[in-house]
């Protein structure tokens, strides 16, 4: 019996169009995978960073009952270079009762309302950076961090939480001595105007106001993060989480450190 021979119909392979469009077919497949990847890589990044701001908070407040006061920022410049005095090494920063640094709603002790500069990592015990390889932003009110007067039930807090720049939504009361005792966040994917962990300096300035906004003053922006381009006036990708000057005062009367 003889072998049949392939008919040239069916020896002929593909053709550079068949090929040229299974390649357009599995490219589109790999999109499909890679995008949803991406988005699943960053949605993992911020809920990282969110629970690191929570272990902070924690942290904080484990300070306030150890100590009876919350630290003093790490500034993120100047310094003598002392034990207690010296930029970006994660110890609270401080001469006698005082924080040292960057302040704001004053020119000096006993006028400062609120110091602003890195996460004490060190001072707490904590990791240096966020998941994007940045330190983390905190803002305490001066009456809470103050080394020898400690803070009481009657103590006012200074430091402001709203949805926006233009706060037309207060998510801490700003005004009335309600507000917040500190502010920590990080400053998202983008890192605008944080410091970086490895070089210790600051990354370009933020563009949008919110994200501005967040750099320093009374209040700070807290909303959902923007779907936009970095440069975009409406971009936010920053991560922000509050002390809230009742959950503190709560906890130290639970521990028994108040009244």
């Amino acid at each position: 019996m003889t072998a049949s021979t392939p008919s040239p119909e069916r020896s002929r392979g593909f053709t550079l169009v068949e090929i040229a469009i299974a390649i357009f077919i599995i490219t589109i497949l790999l999109g499909s995978i890679l995008v949803p990847l991406t988005t699943q890589v960053e949605q993992r990044q911020v809920a990282e960073t969110q629970k690191m701001l929570e272990d902070i908070k924690e942290a904080l407040v484990g300070h306030a009952i150890a100590k009876g006061y919350l630290p003093c920022p790490d500034r993120t410049s100047g310094g003598a270079g002392t034990a207690n005095d010296t930029a970006n090494d994660g110890v609270e920063d401080y001469s006698g009762a005082n924080c040292l640094g960057t302040s704001s709603g004053g020119t000096g002790p006993p006028n400062v309302r609120r110091w602003i500069g890195n996460v004490p990592w060190v001072t707490l015990g904590l990791g240096t950076a966020d998941s994007w390889g940045n330190r983390f932003r905190y803002v305490v009110d001066d009456e809470f961090a103050n080394h020898s007067a400690p803070f009481s039930l009657t103590s006012g807090a200074d430091v402001g939480v709203c949805n926006s720049a233009a706060c037309t939504v207060r998510l801490t009361s700003v005004t009335t001595g309600e507000a917040a005792v500190a502010v920590i966040l990080s400053h998202g994917k983008n890192g605008r105007s944080a410091m970086n962990s490895i070089t210790n300096a600051a990354n370009p300035a933020a563009t949008s106001a919110d994200e501005l906004d967040n750099v320093g003053g009374a209040t700070y922006t807290s909303r959902p993060i923007t779907a936009l381009a970095p440069d975009n006036a409406n971009y936010f990708d920053d991560v922000v989480t509050w002390l809230s000057k009742y959950t503190l005062l709560n906890r130290m009367v639970a521990a028994g450190k108040l009244p």
